[in-house]
């Protein structure tokens, strides 16, 4: 009786040990596979960040629209609500999203002078942005708004502007590789423009028939 139930403890363990060791084995090519992937595939990073409404990821060298366009909103409020008091910090801040590159000496000297230039003329402007326009496949994105100026407490200007940027995605971070900021077109403009890319367009084909 004995001997029957330590032949049962004896299977029982055999098959425990089979279990364990086809369990170990499956996890270990399941590890070899995944390891293969992860290298063979581009990393993506998907973040969550607190206080902003739409998730976003990250690649090596690519990112989402939704982080161009949450980037491009931020670089604009940074940039169009400069005064005396913020300049220093807020052209810090700018200057730190600027991609390394061989202009980029004057671009500092240049965003560090209009710092300079607002503290010494005592100038505040304030920007509002209404509208985000992303530009996926090169890297662009356009935030239009309204722009005022004052100097002193004397109100000079009260604009419809928007700031252009071009980004470049690097090592899981979005750079700045080129910003500006320029009066922004109205409606009538810019059916205008698009008349003429259309005659442009038009002619182009005619002179090919």
């Amino acid at each position: 009786m004995q001997y029957e139930k330590w032949i049962r403890s004896w299977k029982s363990a055999l098959a425990e040990n089979f279990f364990l060791r086809s369990l170990s084995l499956l996890m270990a090519i399941s590890l070899i596979i995944t390891s293969y992937y992860s290298v063979r595939r581009p990393q993506r990073v998907l973040v969550i960040p607190p206080q902003v409404t739409k998730d976003f990821w990250t690649e090596e060298s690519r990112v989402s629209p939704e982080l161009i366009e949450q980037t491009a909103t931020f670089i604009s409020i940074m940039a169009g609500n400069l005064s005396p008091a913020n300049a220093d910090y807020n052209i810090n801040t700018l200057i730190k999203y600027y991609l390394a590159n061989p202009d980029r000496r004057e671009i500092v000297e240049e965003l560090q002078g209009q710092a300079a230039y607002i503290k010494k003329n005592n100038i505040t402007q304030t920007f509002f942005p209404s509208m985000v326009t992303v530009d996926e496949s090169r890297m662009q994105a356009s935030v239009e708004g309204v722009a005022a100026t004052s100097i002193g407490n004397v109100k000079t200007s009260q604009d419809k502007v928007s700031f252009k940027m071009r980004f470049k995605a690097r090592n899981y971070r979005l750079w700045v590789e080129e910003l500006y900021m320029e009066q922004a077109k109205s409606k009538k403009e810019k059916d205008k423009n698009k008349d003429k890319e259309e005659d442009r367009g038009k002619s182009a084909e005619n002179k090919e028939d």
